[in-house]
């Protein structure tokens, strides 16, 4: 069975990296010089590292779960002795080399289970920093632009006296998949763990059309994710522990559970992906109702691919402007000026032509119920080729630009002295607070007011607003020509965070916006006469 470990040592850890970074989190001239400078462990230590739990086996062998909620991605540092692996890392490393000096181990190696779309990784920073090679299975050695080691299926890797790491080949998500499985050498060459990458998910499995996949069709990547499954995941020991990839949340498949881990046996009896024994019934099963992929997938992949450069570097060449030269951006077309304070304070005051995608709880290890995810809804709503200009309230610049680096995303220079030092004109807008029944939406629906949902169509079908348009987040730009610029409109999601960047984007264009504090919560709870099931959603209730 699984143990968690409940005393944390990183806790601590975390305590002595704040009271060492408090005299510079202050100081934005200060920190940057400290990055100029060359002190890239610097650049990270204020924010949470993300780790979740603590996995340990009666042999000593430890599976620490980094979590970052705000890309629903998890990665992994797996030690025995003095001996260490980090699985899938983020692209901000220093969470990893902090963990591995505190506990004394030796970073041996860098395993990535494919080339990833959704996030870009640190492999290559890692590697710089810690001397370990980076791993990548069968087939990826002629797209990968930098020093690695390219697996065989079946490959076996030292790490102690106990355990080693198999590769086992698992085409499906992408040619190049790989789960990495911990052999017990000393109980007969047991497998025990399984790091089972965007294969296999807790209650899913990887989607077979994304970037990665290019040159193959949606349904020949799902009959090979399907064998891969059957004959490679499903053959495992029951009590094999699985460490996925991702959560819930993540656009790399569908219905992803929100647990950390599970074991094979019970992925086996609930695992919806793992109940065909027709290829034909997987396929459709597998290519129907998986999420939009955003558009900054392709660019991950090709960033993955090449290397990206060490993240406090790039950080430290992103320059302050200031408010004169910020308004000069916003008269560019090719230029969008982000807004990362939270919707209230952006609805009460901001720059006219920004649009508002809050960073939501710092670091985004954890998001609270206002919060989104922030580098995800970027990469959706802006495309590379946007230069992307920041106004954050000052101590979370370097945040800001960190969280963006995590999807490739480079800030091209940010607001110096935020909002405050703002000299012109500002603009807003009243976030409707539903608080009765007889007052507030209805007046305006009777006004001419109409309602864009911006949820998922999925959302949509579920349950929503009589009169609502559906105008998913993810395809505004597909519906903005459809709607009328004298018209106003009023925006909801499921609880507000959505909304605001639908209503800031939509402001941007011309158009005339407002959204609804609380989502559809609040109307559901409000005036669940005008919506579609005609009953107050329960969650929704729950959550007011």
């Amino acid at each position: 069975m699984l143990r968690k470990i409940t005393e944390f040592r990183f806790l601590t850890l975390l305590n002595k990296i704040s009271e060492l970074a408090s005299g510079c989190v202050n100081s934005h001239v200060r920190l940057f010089t400290m990055l100029a400078n060359g002190n890239v462990a610097g650049f990270n230590k204020t924010l949470p590292s993300g780790l979740r739990d603590v996995i340990k086996t009666p042999k000593g062998l430890e599976v620490k779960i980094f979590y970052l909620e705000c890309l629903a991605q998890a990665s992994y540092l797996v030690s025995h002795k003095q001996t260490a692996f980090v699985i899938d890392p983020r692209r901000d490393v220093d969470a990893y080399i902090l963990e591995a000096q505190n506990e004394g181990l030796n970073i041996k190696g860098v395993l990535e289970t494919h080339v990833h779309a959704d996030f870009v990784s640190g492999h290559v920073e890692l590697s710089k920093r810690t001397g370990a090679t980076i791993y990548f299975g069968p087939g990826s050695s002629d797209r990968l632009k930098f020093p690695h080691h390219e697996v065989k299926d079946g490959e076996i890797l030292e790490f102690s006296d106990t355990y080693s790491i198999q590769a086992l080949h698992t085409p499906g998500h992408t040619m190049e998949s790989v789960v990495w499985t911990v052999v017990d050498r000393s109980d007969g060459g047991k497998p025990i763990q399984a790091f089972t990458g965007d294969t296999l998910f807790i209650g899913s499995c990887g989607r077979p059309d994304l970037i990665g996949t290019v040159g193959y069709s949606a349904k020949e990547m799902s009959e090979r994710m399907y064998y891969s499954l059957k004959n490679k995941i499903c053959i495992l020991p029951d009590d094999v522990e699985v460490f996925p990839a991702h959560g819930a949340g993540s656009p790399c498949g569908k219905n992803l559970s929100t647990d950390l881990y599970s074991t094979i046996g019970r992925e086996k009896a609930t695992n919806p992906a793992l109940q065909y024994d027709n290829v034909g019934k997987f396929v459709e099963f597998l290519t129907e109702g998986q999420p939009t992929a955003p558009p900054y997938f392709a660019h991950d992949v090709q960033t993955n691919m090449e290397g990206a450069d060490i993240l406090a570097e790039e950080a430290a060449k992103v320059p302050e402007l200031s408010p004169d030269e910020i308004k000069v951006k916003l008269s560019m077309k090719s230029v969008i000026v982000v807004d990362t304070r939270s919707a209230p304070e952006y609805a009460a005051g901001h720059i006219p032509g920004t649009a508002n995608i809050p960073l939501g709880a710092e670091g985004g290890a954890e998001l609270r119920i206002e919060d989104g995810n922030f580098a995800m809804w970027v990469g959706t709503v802006i495309t590379k080729d946007f230069e992307i200009y920041l106004i954050n309230e000052q101590e979370r610049n370097l945040e800001a630009i960190q969280r963006l680096g995590r999807i490739g995303y480079k800030a091209s220079g940010i607001l110096s002295g935020g909002i405050k030092a703002w000299n012109n004109k500002l603009s807003c807008y009243k976030r409707l607070k539903l608080n009765s029944k007889e007052e507030g939406l209805q007046q305006l629906l009777s006004s001419g007011h109409k309602l864009l949902d911006v949820r998922t169509a999925i959302e949509y079908a579920s349950n929503s607003a009589k009169v609502a348009m559906n105008v998913p987040l993810a395809n505004l730009d597909e519906y903005v020509d459809k709607l009328e610029r004298d018209t106003p409109y009023i925006c909801f999601c499921a609880s507000g965070y959505r909304s605001t960047i639908a209503t800031s984007l939509l402001n941007r264009l011309g158009y005339k916006a407002q959204d609804i504090h609380g989502g559809f919560a609040a109307v559901s709870v409000f005036n669940p006469e005008l919506t579609t099931s005609g009953e107050v959603c329960s969650m929704c209730a729950d959550n007011m």
